[in-house]
Formats: structure tokens, sequence, C-alpha cells
């Protein structure tokens, strides 16, 4: 009866967790995901959940699958899986509509899906008395005037803006330079015009889950044309899963540089001057990492654990030493 009692009383020690808590956590957990793991960590959490699964609702998925999303670069695909959109920021133009760069229009996205979606679509009305606009987006019939203001001013922006042949020249550059350092499939890319500024963006992602490992690597470049200075940043994120868990998380800053070009007009010229260096960014950075791998046995790993024992003697996987010792029991 003393023990029951005793178990009890444990039992009334634990709390039960709030909803709101749970979320927190689960969110959490779904924001930590690994490159192409999200899915299964949504799964294994439901498990965790149980009776609270409630908690989870599209909804608010939808609004995690979001902000994962465009922090991480994803990559949304239509149907057929030639149009491919890079998920940020700079493309945004609301929750649910993003820039298609490539082919100058905006799609609409399932963030928990990540894919492109169609929506019954009707272009906006011309005033009377207007000629039609060349650069105006189709806009969705349940889309708000406001909402339809802004995809088409933020469309505008980007695609008839003074240096969009400049974006194209950098879009194509980008594209021969994606073709020879990437590989085929790996990346997607997008060139946006945002605040009279560039941004170059670089989502690569190679996944071989039935080999436990992934990985991703973000690259968020800005080129500033009244400076001439480019600058950016590259994220990366590498998960090896075979009897373990080991994840490499590293986000490097490229150092400010200043391009230099005969002609500012000549906008070929000046595409192909910041993709080099672009290019000499993302190199300085991979080589870092490559002299930290080779110095990381020696250094990181040396100061996780000791090479030897207290001993100072180095284990004998022979077993001779162990039947030293035994010729020096005595016997009884």
């Amino acid at each position: 009866m003393a023990a029951f009692a005793e178990d009890k009383d444990l039992e009334e020690e634990y709390e039960e967790v709030p909803d709101d808590k749970k979320l927190a956590i689960g969110t959490h957990f779904l924001m930590s995901s690994p490159p192409g793991e999200i899915e299964e960590v949504l799964k294994d959490l439901r498990t965790l959940l149980g009776t609270s699964e409630h908690i989870l609702t599209d909804e608010i998925l939808e609004e995690i699958f979001h902000t994962y999303n465009i922090q991480n670069l994803q990559v949304a695909i239509d149907e057929d899986g030639k149009t491919k959109v890079v998920l940020s920021p700079e493309t945004e133009i609301d929750i649910k509509h993003y820039l298609d760069c490539k082919n100058k229009t905006a799609v609409s996205v399932k963030h928990n899906s990540r894919k492109i979606i169609e929506e019954e679509l009707q272009e906006e009305p011309a005033e009377e008395g207007k000629d039609e606009d060349e650069f105006a987006v189709p806009v969705s019939t349940s889309t708000s005037t406001s909402t339809s203001a802004a995809w088409k001013a933020r469309t505008m922006e980007s695609f008839s803006s003074e240096l969009e042949a400049l974006r194209l020249a950098v879009e194509k550059a980008l594209s021969r330079y994606i073709s020879s350092q990437y590989g085929c499939d790996t990346a997607t890319t997008s060139v946006v015009i945002k605040d009279n500024q560039l941004k170059v963006l670089i989502s690569g992602e190679k996944l071989n889950l039935k080999n436990y490992w992934s990985g991703r690597w973000n690259s968020t470049f800005t080129y500033v044309p009244s400076s001439q200075q480019l600058s950016g940043t590259v994220k990366l994120l590498v998960h090896y899963f075979e009897d373990g868990n080991v994840q490499m998380t590293t986000e490097k800053l490229a150092a400010p540089v200043t391009l230099d070009f005969e002609d500012s007009d000549d906008v070929e010229a000046v595409a192909a001057t910041l993709i080099s260096e672009l290019g000499k960014a993302e190199s300085a950075i991979q080589d870092s990492l490559e002299v930290m791998y080779l110095s990381m046995g020696e250094e990181t790993f040396k100061d996780m654990r000791r090479i030897l024992p207290i001993s100072k003697q180095k284990m004998d996987w022979s077993g001779a030493q162990m039947q030293l010792a035994k010729g020096f029991v005595t016997k009884k």
C-alpha cells in the first residue's frame, strides 16, 4: 500500500502541459527540421501529441510552413515540375502569392505542400479612358482590391524598373554559373528588384534520405547600383543520421566588395562581373569549410573527448595484457 501511495504521489507531481506550450514546442521542432525532413518531423510530432493533435490545425500548420519556407528559401513547384519559384521575403507579395521572376508573373502557393496551385483568375478591369497596362497582373476573384493593387505595384517594380535590363542580364549569367557549379536540378535561383537594389537568391538542396543524409545551401546577395557594392550571406545546414544524429549549421557573411567595370551602362559586363564576384565569395566560404574539416580531428573532436585514457596507454585489443594480468592473480 505504501508503494502504491508513493507512485500516486509521483504521478500527481507531473502537471499536464497546456496546449499553447505544446504548440510552442511543436513549432520549434518543425522550424528546426533538416532539409527534406519536415514532413517526417510532422508525422512524429502528431504521434507524440496523441490526443492533443487538434492543436495543429491546417491554418496553424500553413503559418508554420510559411515561416519555414521563406526563412530557408524553399522552392515551390507546379504540377508539371517546369515552374519553380524561390519562396523568400524578397519574392513575397503576400502570404499566398510570390513572384515568378523568370516568367515575369505572380503565382499562388500552398505552403504545406510547397506546390504552385491554380486559381480562377480574371484581369483587373481597366479604368475607362485608359489603355490597358501591359504589366497588369492576373488577379484572383477572391483577392481584395487592396491586395490587387499590391500585386500590380510589386510586379511593376520588379519587371518594369529601369534596372530590368540589368536584372535579365544577371539572370542569364547566374544560370550559366549554376549549371557549372551546382549541377543539374540541385539549385533554383531568382533575381529580384526591390528598393532599387538587385537581390540574387540561390536555393540549393540535395537529399539522399535513403542513405541517411541531406543538405542545404542558401545564398542571398544584394547589389546596390548606386554604390556598385555587392554583399551577401550564405547559410548551410547538413544532416547525417545513420546510427546517430549529426547536424552542421553555419552562416557566413560575404564581405562587401565594390565592383570594378569600365562601362556601367554595359549590363552584360556588369552582370558578368557581379556573378564572378559572387562565385569568388561562395568559393571562399567553401574553402574555409574544407579547412575546418581537415582540422576538426585535431581541434574540435580533441576538445570533445580524450584521445587516450587516464593511463595514457592505448588499448591493447589483442588481449595479451589481459592474459598477463591473469598470471598475477594468486590462486587460492
